[in-house]
């Protein structure tokens, strides 16, 4: 069984990611009445390079609020990143995250073509999931779920997953519940994922977890895999990888 992650692994959606996370705090439907191309072009440069570095730390949709923070600029560690993150009131924060969750929708559902461009997919992925096409692929994300199944849709590759299983904040639960259900041992299941803990997380359920390496991550990332051996996964690769 293959369960792949999606943004950072499937596509690539940095300026998506970037957009509804600048424009949280707006009412969703006046952000979704300018061309999607507008507000990515109106987002201050500092802030971009704030998420950029914010990206690499990032696992949910919550853990982006943290770009709209100046000081997240300097971030050169996990700690550094986790201190701003629990210096977001948790009322603030959730109000944030349903904000994104809204533009997201917005612009999916008016400016449908102009949003499912932003998101490119990675080389080899397509010919990966059609080659796993009838044996059981799911997609386990931080993403929610009609996102995935439309860009997977615009990419003609709807009939290649079986289950998306979206806004996902425990992964290492969900693998396993997918093996589960279908009577495989957690041995059996191949998962990938670009950020390393949560490679690591599905890692000690006993399946063979492959850490993405197109995907975000920092050095320490890389620093924590070499330590705990964590194997890696290169886009060259995907043309052999079976599950």
């Amino acid at each position: 069984m293959l369960i792949l992650d999606f943004d950072g692994v499937i596509a690539d959606a940095f300026t998506e990611c970037a957009v509804v996370t600048y424009y949280a705090d707006h009412t969703a439907d006046a952000v979704a009445e300018k061309p999607l191309t507008e507000l990515a072009a109106a987002m201050p440069a500092g802030f971009v390079r704030r998420f950029r570095t914010v990206r690499g730390y990032a696992r949910l949709l919550d853990d982006f609020m943290v770009a709209r923070d100046p000081s997240a600029e300097s971030i050169r560690s996990v700690r550094e990143y986790e201190d701003l993150h629990a210096r977001i009131p948790p009322v603030k924060l959730a109000g944030l995250t349903k904000g994104a969750t809204a533009v997201r929708a917005a612009l999916r559902a008016r400016q449908r073509d102009a949003w499912l461009d932003m998101h490119t997919l990675y080389p080899g992925i397509s010919d990966l999931l059609r080659r796993h096409q009838g044996r059981g692929t799911s997609i386990v994300t931080a993403k929610d779920e009609q996102s995935v199944w439309d860009i997977l849709g615009h990419h003609q590759l709807e009939t290649t997953v079986t289950q998306v299983i979206g806004e996902c904040s425990d992964k290492r639960t969900a693998v396993a519940q997918l093996a589960l259900d279908d009577g495989l041992p957690a041995s059996a299941v191949t998962f990938v994922d670009d950020h390393i803990t949560n490679a690591l997380a599905v890692r000690d359920t006993g399946a063979n977890s492959l850490w993405a390496w197109w995907g975000y991550h920092t050095a320490e990332h890389i620093e924590r895999a070499v330590t705990r051996k964590q194997r890696r996964v290169y886009l060259p690769e995907l043309a052999g990888l079976d599950a």
